[in-house]
C-alpha cells in the first residue's frame, strides 16, 4: 500500500501495511453519497450501483455498456419529440435562413409575428443537452468510482488505466478503443448531416444557388467547424482519462449513431414520404 495515496487522517492506520497487504473498503452507501452532495447521491451513486450489478453478472466493460444503453433508452424515451425536432430542424436549416433574410430589417409586430409562425423553435435540442449534460457528468464519475471498473477488467484489459499508460506499455487494445470512440464519436455528429443529403437526393430536391444566402455556407461551416472541435476535445481529454470513460464514450457514440438512423428512418423520412 503506498501510504502517500491514503488520505492523511487514515495514514497513521496503513502505514505499517506491506504492498502484498489488502485492505477491505466498505461501499459506500445512498446516505454517504449523499452527505456530499445531491449530485453524488442522486445520480453518481445510482450510476454506479447499476455498472456495479451489471458487472457483478458479467464483467466490468459489459457493465458500462449495459448501465450506458438502458440510461440512454431511458433518455431517449423522455426526449424523443425534442430529438426528432432538433434532426428536423437541421434538415430545415436552409428553409429557415430563408425565412430570417425574408424577415431582415421588419421591425414592426406583425412582421416579427409572422416569422415567429414560420420558424422553428430550437428548445427541443437545448432540452436534450439540458438532460444529457447532468448524466454525461454521473457517468464520468461513476466510472471513476465503481468498484467493479477499480478492481474489474474487460476481456482482461484494465479500464482503470489511461489509453496513454497503454500506448506507453505497449497495449494495442487501448488505442484501438481509443480510435473507435473518436471515430464513432465524430459519426454521431456527421450522421444526421448524411442523411438530410440523401433524404434531399431520395425528394429529387435541388437547392438553386442564387436561393441560398451567404451566410447558409458559413452557417454550415460554423457547425463542421464546431463539430471538428468537440472531437478533437474529447480526443485530447480521452488520453488523460480513465479507458472506461473512453469504453462509456465509445458505447454512447454507436448508440448515438443508431439513435439518428432510427429517428430518421421511423419519424424523419414517413413524415416526408
Amino acid at each position: 500500500v503506498n501510504v502517500t495515496e491514503i488520505p492523511e487522517e487514515m495514514q497513521a492506520e496503513y502505514e505499517n501495511l506491506s504492498d502484498d497487504d489488502y485492505i477491505t473498503i466498505e461501499a459506500t452507501s445512498f446516505g454517504d453519497a449523499m452527505n456530499t452532495g445531491w449530485f453524488n447521491g442522486l445520480i453518481v451513486w445510482p450510476v454506479a450501483q447499476l455498472i456495479n450489478w451489471i458487472a457483478g453478472k458479467t464483467d466490468a466493460g459489459f457493465g458500462i455498456i449495459g448501465a450506458t444503453c438502458l440510461i440512454q433508452l431511458l433518455v431517449f424515451a423522455f426526449t424523443v419529440k425534442s430529438q426528432v425536432s432538433s434532426q428536423r430542424m437541421q434538415m430545415l436549416q436552409p428553409e429557415l435562413q430563408k425565412i430570417q433574410n425574408k424577415y431582415a430589417g421588419k421591425t414592426d409586430d406583425r412582421s416579427r409575428m409572422m416569422q415567429a409562425q414560420e420558424n422553428i423553435s430550437p428548445f427541443g435540442s437545448i432540452l436534450v443537452m439540458f438532460i444529457q449534460l447532468p448524466i454525461l457528468l454521473g457517468m464520468y464519475y461513476a466510472t471513476m468510482r465503481a468498484s467493479s471498473i477499480v478492481v474489474g477488467s474487460f476481456g482482461g484489459i484494465d479500464l482503470s488505466m489511461t489509453p496513454l499508460a497503454g500506448l506507453q506499455n505497449g497495449q494495442i487494445s487501448y488505442i484501438i478503443i481509443f480510435v473507435l470512440m473518436v471515430v464513432f464519436n465524430f459519426l454521431s455528429y456527421k450522421i444526421p448531416q448524411w442523411l438530410q443529403k440523401h433524404e434531399k437526393k431520395k425528394q429529387h430536391i435541388k437547392e438553386k444557388k442564387y436561393a441560398q444566402p451567404k451566410q447558409s455556407g458559413g452557417m454550415m461551416g460554423n457547425m463542421n467547424m464546431m463539430m471538428y472541435m468537440s472531437t478533437a476535445m474529447i480526443a485530447i481529454l480521452a488520453f488523460s482519462w480513465p479507458l472506461a470513460m473512453s469504453f462509456y464514450w465509445l458505447v454512447s457514440s454507436v448508440f448515438r449513431v443508431v439513435q439518428n438512423l432510427a429517428v430518421h428512418k421511423f419519424f424523419i423520412s414517413k413524415k416526408t414520404a
